[in-house]
């Protein structure tokens, strides 16, 4: 790796495969089609990456959702966003607006509305790969995240320091970046910021508009005022950089990774696409430390097994394979979020991912309604041997654990009524395939 983990990667003749194809898909998006695959290793990286970024999603799904917001259902709003992830019209975009609804978490548990929350949804997926600085100052006046962080309940003399202590701890700059003062500060700052019905509110007679010292500056700060000297801590930029590499590299991301992308977004001035672009081109995201380093969350897992498949599943049954995995979209637990990492891996989840995966294999219809899976047109093969070399290769690409193999070649062999279901449902729930 050269001196800069960000340098480009140049994969040389054999670098760019079906592996590395993979890899930039399931980081990039959520997963491949057949036919993405195949028509990204004819065109190279470099088109395949501008294929990433140009992709719009579905016109006509994006206003599905309105007739859908008057039944109030979350429900169907969770069907509605697990329709966009699968349809794959703009991967990065949906992938940067979950990376977002993970950060400003807020939950419709406590919010209790659906318009609210596809209204935030729609800002994430609108600013999400546009500036940092505008995506944070448009979280902050968000009326589902003010409800959520009790915006209302913060006025002069009585300042609540829920909203301002999660912009601080978790939205822009972490523990270690802050002190208390700053917190109580930032709140009084935050003063008098609200909602009415579901708009953004400033009542300037509950504001506090007395001096303030905020990160050693002193002024009669007002909140937008408290974003900015916000962003303009040292911390801001690394906060984001740990992030990103979080969510496209590694779990735990090297000091040196965080300061050398923290550099890359602030001379992007805040631009998340053209510092994306830089990262997920690099030597960095296609280097061995990056490939299969993360456990996948449900959301990603649920969404490129059904891409790899080409199958059609309902969005509705998706969304509820995913919530009993333990992440229910609009739903995150808590302010920070869902935990992520190996808290998705327990005796719970692990089952409700096995049952879902295998499910998925076998085309089961519920009364979410039917599935396709085509696996015999994916797998024609009907021997053992051949068929689960065909699977390992198309699901799993650059894996040649022989003890994997070996392991698809019995189950292939155990249904001879059904072999390619029965590979391919014990590959999607082999530990190796929740990788990513």
């Amino acid at each position: 790796m050269s001196a800069s983990v960000l340098a480009p990667w140049s994969p040389g003749p054999d670098g760019w495969n079906a592996a590395a194809a993979a890899h930039l898909w399931r980081r990039g998006g959520f997963g491949a089609r057949p036919a993405d695959l195949e028509r990204a290793l004819d065109e190279g990286l470099t088109r395949t990456m501008e294929r990433l970024f140009a992709a719009e999603n579905d016109v006509e799904l994006r206003r599905a959702a309105e007739p859908l917001l008057a039944s109030e259902s979350l429900e169907l709003l969770q069907a509605w966003w697990m329709a966009l992830i699968l349809a794959g019209g703009a991967p990065l975009r949906e992938r940067m607006t979950l990376v977002w609804h993970d950060l400003f978490a807020t939950s419709h548990d406590k919010v209790g509305d659906v318009r609210l929350m596809h209204a935030q949804n729609e800002l994430l997926r609108r600013e999400g790969l546009g500036d940092f600085r505008a995506l944070l100052l448009a979280v902050a006046r968000d009326p589902a995240m003010l409800v959520w962080l009790d915006g209302n309940s913060n006025r002069k003399g009585h300042p609540n320091e829920n909203f301002a202590r999660e912009v601080l701890e978790l939205f822009a700059l972490g523990i270690g970046n802050y002190g208390e003062r700053d917190v109580q500060e930032a709140a009084r700052a935050f003063t008098g910021w609200g909602s009415e019905g579901r708009a953004f509110a400033f009542r300037p007679e509950h504001h506090d508009e007395g001096e303030k010292l905020l990160f050693g500056r002193r002024g009669r700060f007002g909140g937008d005022e408290a974003i900015a000297l916000v962003l303009e801590q040292p911390g801001c930029a690394r906060h984001v950089a740990r992030v990103l590499l979080e969510n496209f590299v590694a779990p735990v991301a090297e000091p040196a990774w965080i300061d050398e992308l923290a550099a890359a977004l602030v001379r992007a001035e805040w631009n998340l696409e053209r510092t994306l672009r830089v990262l997920l081109a690099s030597e960095l995201f296609f280097s061995p430390a990056a490939r299969h380093a993360r456990i996948a969350g449900p959301v990603e897992l649920v969404a490129t097994a059904v891409r790899a498949l080409d199958a059609h599943v309902p969005p509705r049954r998706a969304a509820r394979w995913t919530a009993q995995m333990g992440q229910a979209l609009f739903r995150p637990p808590s302010v920070k979020g869902w935990d992520g990492g190996r808290a998705w891996i327990h005796s719970g989840t692990w089952i409700a991912r096995h049952n879902a995966l295998v499910a998925l294999a076998a085309g089961r219809r519920d009364d979410a309604g039917p599935m396709r899976v085509e696996l015999e047109r994916l797998f024609p093969a009907l021997e053992p041997g051949p068929l689960a070399r065909d699977v390992l290769a198309r699901l799993l690409p650059g894996s040649d654990d022989p003890v994997l193999l070996e392991a698809l070649v019995t189950s292939a062999r155990a249904a001879p009524e059904a072999p390619a279901r029965a590979c391919v449902a014990a590959l999607l729930s082999a530990p190796e395939f929740h990788l990513f």
